[in-house]
């Protein structure tokens, strides 16, 4: 029987969107707001992410927040192109 195999992408590809966005709103230390799937929501900056979690302070402290519970992240401003390989400050 012959074997279907996925599609495989190099690590040397272009990142996902997720990853590129939330490393834009870290890099920047933008304000975001995080939607939660059971309604609750609150303004924090993304410190640090993996494939599972996002570690973001809220009020001056961390909280660990899974990336399964979140429904939303609400960025202040527009980007026009998350993989830009520039950046400017």
């Amino acid at each position: 029987m012959a074997q279907v195999s996925e599609p495989h992408t190099s690590s040397s590809s272009q990142p996902n969107i997720q990853d590129a966005f939330l490393n834009y709103a870290r890099r920047d230390r933008l304000a975001v707001t995080l939607h939660l799937m059971d309604g609750r929501q609150f303004d924090a900056r993304i410190k640090n992410f993996d494939k599972f979690a996002v570690i973001v302070e809220v009020e001056g402290a961390d909280q660990l927040v899974f990336k399964h519970a979140i429904a939303t992240i609400e960025t202040s401003r527009a980007v026009a192109n998350y993989f830009a390989t520039s950046h400017h400050s």
